[in-house]
């Protein structure tokens, strides 16, 4: 046991190396730097103790939803929308497509563009200087040296410099998007907006916004938990192609059959007014379809300025994503700051406004979180499960109210071990913080609340340090 004992705290100190987090030992026989007093909250605690709910069903629970799979009627106006189309051709398009996008990186900004371009050029004309003597070469020679190293400059800016471009999304290809990522985006969505759902249930949004609206998956997951009460949908997507095959999915894969909706309306430009207001706002995997960050910012604020509710940015797990996530968050909070904008706070899934602890840490890993959901049961076989991980950020409008919880959100999965429970957070202090839970240093109660809580989850605790 002793043995098992020191390989596991090890294996731990390599994980808090690699990934920043602040250790909190609390386990006996540990010498610990900080000594923090870690509590249950006590209205949950209270709940436990009178056996309303058990620990696994903490209300900080919020990934308790399993596997996520797309409706059946969303799957059968697939189904039909494809039905004059190779489905199995277009399955293997939409993976390769899949991939594309989630290796996506942002444009680069015109002056890093050059500085790089610049770079490469010095490199090349440094490796031919090494080789020919310029001194003793004939004015002709020597501008034939200069046209082949601009050529060598070329070729090798365009192998190792990240070239952005925007997608043509033409029918064609809004059909292998729709077969490959629908199901992903869809699963994220419902996952997000069950949260909004759970912790503030008097939200009931009569409007929404979705920019960069695709094939409809946002419209699919509010509906999916708001239909009685959204009376207006509103789709931005610059694709006309990607319009009308979101609107042909709402009426059943069937130009002739009315739509399942009310007031859904389909645009290709953002409204520039911001007189109308949205309840409900989102941009979810388009901030990359933007060629610059001042572009990118322009639309965020744009976004902002007609949110009345919440405000939801949505992208890929990746480091690139969440650079743009961060970038969007930074952004906001900085006009709140600077007075020139309505209070708002974080809802999602950070519990403070400070700067990301992520990026202080400056590691390259990303503030991402894991999302299990069913793939299209296409071509006669049943959904297969498949994983995702994305970055995100919630706006409210407003400061956060009295009953709204800000406790620890997990930002990484929980290592069950003999006997204690080890749980990486994003704390209220804006830290990353790791805490070891025993049944016996903190009772059996938040033991089992912390060895429940799943990656994404908020752990319902305090922690004070002590002086």
């Amino acid at each position: 046991m002793a043995t098992f004992g020191l390989i596991s705290r090890q294996k731990l100190a390599l994980i808090n190396r690699q990934c920043g987090f602040q250790r909190l030992f609390c386990s006996a026989g540990v010498t610990a730097k900080l000594k923090p007093e870690i509590t249950l909250d006590e209205s949950i605690s209270q709940a436990l103790d009178a056996g309303q709910y058990k620990p696994r069903k903490h209300e900080g629970r919020l990934t308790t939803g399993g596997c996520v799979t797309v409706p059946g009627p969303i799957v059968a106006a697939i189904v039909k929308s494809c039905k004059d189309h190779p489905v199995k051709a277009l399955l293997a398009e939409g993976r390769k497509l899949d991939n594309f996008v989630r290796s996506r990186k942002p444009p680069m900004e015109p002056d890093e563009l050059r500085r790089r371009i610049n770079e490469v050029r010095h490199r090349v004309g440094e490796e031919f200087r090494g080789k020919v003597a310029v001194e003793e070469m004939s004015e002709e020679q020597i501008t034939y040296i200069n046209k082949v190293v601009e050529a060598q400059s070329k070729k090798r800016a365009k192998q190792q410099i990240y070239a952005w471009k925007p997608v043509d999304y033409d029918a064609f290809k809004g059909l292998q998007y729709l077969l490959g990522r629908s199901a992903a985006e869809y699963a994220v969505l419902t996952r997000i907006f069950e949260e909004i759902k759970k912790r503030d249930p008097g939200f009931k949004p009569r409007s929404l916004i979705d920019f960069g609206a695709g094939v409809g998956t946002g419209t699919w997951a509010a509906s999916n938990l708001w239909k009685e009460h959204i009376f207006e949908y509103v789709s931005i997507d610059a694709s006309a192609d990607m319009n009308d095959l979101a609107e042909l999915i709402l009426r059943g894969g069937d130009v002739n059959k009315p739509m399942t909706l009310r007031n859904v309306f389909y645009r290709q430009f953002l409204p520039a007014t911001s007189k109308s207001k949205y309840d409900l706002v989102m941009a979810a995997f388009s901030l990359f379809e933007l060629p610059s960050a001042r572009n990118r910012l322009d639309i965020v604020g744009n976004l902002w300025d007609k949110c009345d509710g919440y405000l939801v940015l949505v992208e890929h797990g990746s480091y690139a994503g969440f650079s743009l996530i961060e970038e969007a968050r930074r952004f906001l909070l900085k006009k709140v700051e600077d007075g020139e904008g309505e209070e708002l706070h974080v809802f999602s899934p950070c519990p403070h406004e400070q700067s990301c602890p992520r990026v202080t840490l400056d590691d390259g890993t990303p503030c991402n979180f894991e999302m299990t959901y069913n793939q299209l049961p296409l071509c006669g076989t049943a959904g297969e499960a498949a994983k995702c991980v994305y970055s995100y950020v919630v706006f409210k409008k407003g400061p956060p109210s009295a009953e709204q919880s800000r406790f620890p959100r997990l930002v990484r999965p929980t290592l069950a071990r003999s006997k204690h429970a080890v749980c990486r957070m994003c704390t209220d202090a804006g830290k990353l913080q790791e805490v070891i839970f025993t049944a016996s240093k903190h009772g059996k109660n938040l033991y089992r609340c912390a060895k429940a809580t799943k990656w994404g989850d908020q752990l319902p605790i305090k922690i004070e340090e002590k002086s």
